[in-house]
């Protein structure tokens, strides 16, 4: 979920019954995710039940477990610090993947009913609506009842949604348990969290959660992969013993600095008020005392430190939308009055000083996206965000590089510092390790087209050779691959 991860090869043989174990015979040592339309047929038939979940600030992979929309993730997908007691509202899309036409995310209502914090589960029912209808689900996961120690040897498939984009499979076998949950050599990534581990016979038996954090796993001929879940027979015993005492209400009293370290579950529940003595305070004002104390402050310690002391002036932005043509969204943004839009562009041009001032670095989303969401209309936003990243690119002059140039093509700049961006954007391979910004020059050639200055032909191209780029990581080559997909 939103947030590194890669998977242990090497510590085991492997024979995969004859399966793609995530790797191609061309690079067997490298791991990758395989489509949908290459896994055996009843991975195919069991992946219908899997959906890529989104919320305000967080992003990840869930399963269906009844045909009325029970659905299994992780706690820290749609748990206690995101979804509240009275449940919270989340948009997700069912077949988002390659061979599969592309469909519009679709927004439910999800009532949590068990969630265990040790196992990072989270089973909620999905409605069509708050107070609404439970949803008909009739692609479903039967649940196996596998303890850990039945699981070790067992060939598993994860299907899942790696870095929130289409929906992929890897397999290997579990190697190793520690309680209640198994270790597997199957590759995954942050976005992955919340898929269902499937044996041979398409059931669920276990619930990924995590990868190592460490980067270290490269060995001399492969990488050292491995993801950790929760084995089925101890989910199951959670479902059947249902709690929610990890989870927060949002109508009971509570804190200024609870409701702000929690704004993002507010958001998530359409909760503009949080009870703060028991007196409704509007989250978005808490949050703009939390950032004004921020950057009041003067005694960080490090970038890391001013980074997390921001935190709610960034969450302030995901809060904030006034363009009422903008695309909609699952939780509950808020329009601050007119008059308040002078002291939240200066907040917003604060945390781009503060930034500068710690290391020379610029933080150029506040001045452009909190900019737009400021204004009434996509396109006066995209000229307010445009107009102050000029003036900000004027006072400070940094060079010109790749993310820059996705952020000149995002607000309609066509040149700067004698670039033309447009010609930058398809020269890209003169840049210097370009290959390290391939998600920003995806990213670029997407706007680009959007303004109709990329050519649909010249717009395929880049995707295609980012996409077959020896050199891009396998992070990149998902987003490139999402980006394929939605301009298909």
């Amino acid at each position: 979920m939103k947030s590194r991860a890669t998977a242990i090869i090497s510590l085991v043989s492997l024979a995969c019954l004859g399966w793609a174990c995530g790797k191609s015979a061309d690079n067997a040592g490298l791991p990758h995710f395989n489509d949908l339309t290459s896994a055996p047929t009843v991975i195919q038939n069991a992946a219908k039940a899997v959906v890529r979940i989104t919320t305000a600030g967080f992003y990840g992979t869930g399963s269906f477990v009844s045909p009325t929309g029970a659905l299994l993730t992780n706690n820290h997908v749609l748990g206690d610090a995101v979804c509240p007691l009275e449940g919270c509202y989340l948009q997700y899309t069912l077949m988002h993947q390659a061979g599969a036409a592309r469909q519009a995310p679709q927004t439910a209502f999800a009532v949590p009913v068990a969630v265990d914090v040790g196992l990072d589960m989270a089973l909620v029912q999905l409605y069509d609506q708050s107070g609404g209808t439970e949803l008909a689900t009739p692609d479903y996961l039967t649940l196996s009842q596998r303890d850990p120690v039945s699981l070790l040897g067992t060939h598993v498939t994860v299907v899942g949604h790696p870095e929130g984009s289409l929906k992929k499979w890897t397999d290997g076998r579990v190697y190793d348990t520690n309680g209640e949950w198994v270790y597997t050599t199957a590759y995954i990534l942050p976005g992955s969290s919340g898929s269902p581990v499937l044996d041979d016979s398409g059931e669920l038996v276990a619930l990924i959660h995590r990868g190592p954090t460490s980067e270290d796993l490269i060995t001399g001929d492969s990488v050292n992969e491995y993801a950790v879940g929760s084995a089925s027979a101890p989910l199951t015993a959670a479902m059947a013993a249902p709690s929610l005492s990890s989870l927060m209400s949002v109508d009971a009293d509570t804190t200024v600095d609870a409701a702000v370290a929690n704004d993002l579950l507010f958001l998530n529940a359409r909760a503009a008020n949080a009870q703060i003595s028991a007196v409704a305070t509007s989250v978005l004002s808490l949050l703009a005392s939390a950032c004004d104390a921020a950057l009041q402050r003067t005694d960080f310690q490090s970038p890391d430190d001013l980074t997390n002391a921001l935190t709610p002036c960034n969450d302030a932005i995901t809060w904030i939308e006034c363009r009422t043509d903008e695309t909609p969204v699952a939780y509950g943004v808020v329009c601050p009055a007119a008059s308040d839009d002078p002291v939240w562009t200066g907040r917003f041009a604060a945390m781009n000083n503060r930034t500068r001032a710690m290391n020379g670095q610029l933080d150029l989303y506040p001045v452009t996206f909190g900019f737009a969401h400021l204004q009434n209309t996509y396109l006066a936003g995209k000229s307010a965000a445009g107009d102050n990243l000029l003036q900000v690119l004027a006072d400070d002059q940094p060079p010109l590089d790749l993310s820059l140039a996705n952020y000149l093509a995002a607000f309609g700049v066509t040149g700067y510092a004698g670039e033309d961006t447009l010609a930058y954007v398809k020269g890209y391979k003169s840049v210097l390790d370009y290959d390290r910004q391939a998600t920003s020059i995806a990213s670029a050639a997407g706007y680009l087209y959007n303004e109709g200055s990329l050519s649909k032909s010249d717009l395929t191209a880049i995707f295609s050779a980012l996409d077959g780029d020896a050199s891009v990581g396998v992070g990149s080559k998902l987003y490139v691959e999402e980006l394929q997909y939605d301009y298909q």
